[in-house]
């Protein structure tokens, strides 16, 4: 279920980086396995607090797009992603999130002064476009996919990394 998870999240990253925006498929998907996950491990007495964290970040993000400084299918997705995670498990997932969009920004600053001007000009993606935004679409997926393997969801933050991975 985190593999289907982390799926719709990189699709909704790599859509970001070409176009600059996210379909509302993808918060919908995100949406969507959560419920599928919550009928698999089960209902736990504290989901409510995932709802609340839902309420908070959406009301957040809305108060960031109308300053614009953050765009409405980077909201959606913030914002449903932090359903997978109750009051305890969104500090890790918020820095994560935050790192990766501090990481990302500089990587796509040097990105921009590094690639030739001729590919800059002849390329379709977006994140090309000299002093163009960030697609933050991404951060918010890489930094969903740590918490969820790292800290783990809430209901049962029993979510660890694969086994492949925890021998290297």
């Amino acid at each position: 279920m985190l593999l289907a998870v982390s799926l719709v999240l990189a699709a909704a990253a790599v859509e970001d980086m070409a176009r600059l925006r996210i379909s509302n498929i993808f918060p919908l998907l995100v949406l969507g396995l959560f419920a599928v996950w919550v009928g698999v491990v089960g209902w736990e007495s504290d989901i409510w607090r995932n709802g609340t964290v839902f309420v908070a970040v959406f009301a957040l993000g809305c108060g960031l797009f109308a300053m614009r400084w953050m765009g409405g299918g980077d909201v959606k997705l913030l914002a449903a992603c932090s359903v997978w995670f109750d009051w305890a498990g969104v500090l890790p997932w918020f820095v994560y999130v935050t790192m990766g969009g501090g990481l990302l920004a500089l990587l796509i600053m040097a990105g921009r002064r590094m690639v030739p001007q001729s590919v800059r000009s002849s390329s379709s993606l977006a994140i090309f476009a000299p002093k163009g935004p960030i697609p933050y679409g991404v951060a918010i997926a890489a930094g969903t996919i740590m918490a969820l393997y790292l800290a783990g969801p809430n209901p049962s933050g029993a979510a660890r990394l694969p086994d492949f991975v925890q021998g290297l």
